[in-house]
């Protein structure tokens, strides 16, 4: 057979295998969620076992109770759009169901994006279907969709963007993709206006793509004055215009509030007992107590890398672990540091103690493959491929923003979670591929002109 008809024939293996791998990605994520959607049913009050759920209830349930005169007011008085406001259109269409399957399916969504790019950019089934699994299989994909939170919407709408903006810079050419860039510039506005934070991160990025491409230095100012334009400036001037104040708008999770939790963390308070504080209050107050303040940034970092989610998803969620009203983990670890945590966890029922070590497993997987994938881009950082500093800009701009919540939780991390898949799966299956450049899957001819995964080749192979 010519040389021309193996190529072909290869070719066309190497995608039957990823569309099949595609397959078993969405029938496992599809099975999974249906389990869970049934549990959903037999228990309706666990769509509230999310953060802050029960107040976006209220939110949701007064905009839609309220009249022509006061709706106004009751959609921009009550903090960020994106907090609540596409939830309540769900829920006057379809109810709480119609919240849970559409955020089932921006889930989907996300895992099929995430799991393309993954291919596209390694050109390997193996690290494609890794960092698939891994989505598939981390808590918040698992939990978020089928509570009342953002996190489902926020997570699609960074990945879009962040991806977005790989395949923008994924060029040889002296000037980004401006339709990628300025579309994933806009995804990571919108995102932000579902969390604020997402923020921060055009702002970040763009002193990279300005010092990356700077015959393009207008093209990419232009995408951040987008991405910022959509959000917060849009919302603030129509909050100005409409209620008189130029702002995002208050609520129990804006800032001002989260530095009273933090406050009142430092000062060893019943939480919510300062009530808001403003920056330069706090400021003042953390200078005073340094090491308390200290130990709540190391105990939210502690929680916010090495919490597994287990407990939030099987214990709360799924009522696998019996907790007592008034029972508070972060009282635990705020007063007893992880080992009074696992201490009191070993003391509950034996399924959640095992289903809790097994996340805790996978958890661990994913912080190992993202330490090796870290530690390869560090030690080869001057062949990295641009695409690769974006996911990083956005994962540690992402987590570091995270710290502006008086309370950091794990769930915090999940919007990032498709991105840790992607440098998890490198990281343990595709090192030697990272700093390769991103191709299109088996176009690496072999002497023979033969079509291979670059993931099956020989370093000596990989590196002509």
């Amino acid at each position: 057979m010519p040389c021309s008809d193996h190529s072909q024939l290869q070719l066309a293996d190497e995608r039957v295998r990823l569309v099949r791998i595609a397959l078993l990605l969405g029938a496992l994520f599809v099975g999974i969620h249906a389990s869970l959607f049934y549990f959903d049913l037999t228990d309706p009050a666990a769509f509230l076992r999310g953060d802050r759920a029960i107040d976006r209830l209220a939110h949701v349930d007064g905009l839609l109770a309220a009249g022509s005169s006061t709706i106004v007011h009751a959609a921009l008085d009550s903090g960020v759009p994106g907090d609540f406001l596409q939830h309540a259109v769900l829920y006057a269409i379809g109810g709480r169901y119609l919240v849970i399957i559409t955020q089932v399916a921006l889930q989907l969504f996300t895992v099929l994006l995430m799991y393309s790019f993954v291919a596209r950019t390694s050109g390997s089934a193996k690290v494609a279907a890794a960092a698939g699994i891994l989505i598939v299989i981390m808590p918040g994909s698992l939990l978020n969709p089928h509570l009342l939170v953002t996190e489902a919407w926020f997570t699609t709408l960074l990945l879009i963007g962040t991806v977005s903006v790989c395949e923008a810079v994924d060029t040889p050419r002296a000037a980004p993709s401006p339709f990628y860039l300025y579309l994933g510039f806009a995804s990571l506005g919108l995102a932000s206006a579902i969390r604020p934070q997402g923020l921060l991160i055009p702002l970040v990025l763009t002193p990279y793509l300005l010092f990356a491409f700077p015959k393009a230095r207008g093209r990419s100012l232009k995408a951040a004055l987008l991405a910022y334009a959509l959000f917060p400036l849009s919302w603030m001037t129509l909050r100005f215009l409409l209620v008189g104040d130029f702002g995002l708008g208050s609520s129990n999770a804006d800032l001002a509030t989260n530095l009273a939790f933090r406050a009142d963390r430092i000062l060893s308070l019943p939480l919510d007992s300062t009530g808001r504080m403003d920056l330069l209050p706090f400021i003042r107050l953390a200078a005073a107590h340094p090491l308390a303040f200290l130990n709540t940034i190391y105990a939210d970092a502690f929680n916010l890398i090495l919490n597994p989610g287990a407990n939030h998803l099987f214990g709360y969620y799924l009522q696998f672990g019996e907790t007592l009203n008034g029972f508070s983990w972060l009282k635990v670890r705020d007063q007893s540091g992880l080992g009074g945590v696992v201490a009191e966890l070993l003391t509950r029922n034996t399924t959640l103690v095992a289903l809790f070590g097994i996340w805790t497993a996978i958890h661990a997987a994913v912080l190992l493959g993202v330490t090796m994938a870290g530690m390869e881009i560090v030690r080869d950082r001057h062949r990295m491929p641009r695409w690769i500093w974006i996911v990083m800009i956005v994962v540690v701009t992402t987590a570091f923003s995270g710290f502006a919540a008086g309370l950091v939780r794990w769930d915090l991390r999940s919007g990032i979670e498709p991105l840790l898949a992607i440098l998890a799966a490198y990281g343990l299956f595709g090192r030697r591929l990272i700093g390769g450049p991103s191709r299109p899957v088996s176009l690496q001819p072999d002497a023979c002109n033969f079509y291979r995964d670059p993931g099956r080749l020989t370093p000596a192979e990989r590196s002509n």
